[in-house]
């Protein structure tokens, strides 16, 4: 193999296209991407393949032209670079490695040795969700102090991606996880990372929206854009049981109050509110008033 075969192809986006720029740059390598965040624009990592790099760049190029036209990015958004190709795997899996998220949790890839503590093995790939996004992080810290003993009985992870969400309240007890999402690709990963984790008797992946979740939930989880997490706010209230949690985030510092006033609305208010980087995670509740933030 030529030791520069492979190509690192490098997306600075803006924070409202990055889901959506990363799901396609995952779709066309066929391998996960890297973020890494500033208070503005996001950076997008992914490594095209050795033998068809170039027809990946063509695709990926005319993907980047769209959005140029479209005044979401401009022309120098992109950048490639080449990368000797035994590098490439042992670069990308030394950037992802157990991550702790409390004594009952920890979200492990598979190329990794076991922590012997209580684990989600899911390996970075092509849906959103393994515990190195902080919106992912947070919503894992939160569940682990919401979910007590006894445990609530139903959830809903809403816009599941890998699957993380649910596997891991599983893991801590609950019975009956329904964890959705509109993304067929999202949908066959979140299901073989339930079946791969010994979960498939407690937790349903079913591919659609917030329509096909028959409520109530005593806990639902909801890791969107901010603008979604608005249009969504009366619908997710009303899937909600009467002494249910929400748990939302995928929103930034300058995006929450406005997701809080949407919420607020409809009659949730704020029990805690998360912060990490640029990101912010919360938990509502129909008597949430107080505001624990850290």
């Amino acid at each position: 193999m030529d030791a520069a075969n492979w190509k690192k192809i490098l997306l600075t986006v803006p924070e409202s296209a990055v889901d959506a720029v990363a799901d396609f740059l995952a779709g066309v390598s066929g391998r996960g991407v890297l973020l890494e965040e500033s208070e503005t624009r996001i950076l997008v990592t992914g490594y095209l393949d050795a033998n068809h790099w170039e027809d990946q760049l063509f695709q990926v190029h005319r993907y980047m032209d769209n959005l140029v036209e479209m005044g979401i990015i401009d022309h120098n958004s992109a950048q490639t670079a080449d990368v000797p190709g035994e590098d490439w795997l042992s670069v990308f899996r030394s950037q992802h490695s157990p991550v702790r998220i409390s004594r009952r949790l920890t979200i492990r890839p598979t190329w990794c040795d076991s922590t012997g503590s209580h684990e989600v093995v899911i390996d970075p790939g092509m849906a959103f969700g393994t515990g190195s996004h902080a919106t992912t992080r947070m919503c894992l810290v939160l569940l682990d102090r919401i979910i007590g003993s006894p445990p609530p009985e139903r959830m809903l992870d809403l816009g599941t991606g890998s699957g993380a969400l649910a596997i891991a309240a599983a893991f801590l007890g609950i019975e009956d996880v329904l964890a959705i999402d509109n993304d067929p690709v999202a949908v066959s990963v979140a299901r073989e990372n339930v079946a791969g984790n010994g979960m498939a008797g407690r937790v349903t992946v079913a591919e659609g929206s917030l329509e096909a979740a028959t409520g109530p939930f005593d806990i639902i989880a909801a890791n969107l854009t901010a603008s979604l997490l608005v249009k969504l706010a009366a619908p997710i209230y009303d899937a909600l049981s009467a002494s249910g949690k929400l748990i939302v985030s995928g929103t930034m510092k300058h995006e929450l109050d406005g997701v809080l006033q949407a919420f607020g609305t409809c009659g949730l208010g704020p029990d805690a509110v998360l912060t990490e980087d640029v990101w912010t995670a919360a938990v509502l509740s129909h008597s949430g008033g107080g505001l624990g933030e850290s």
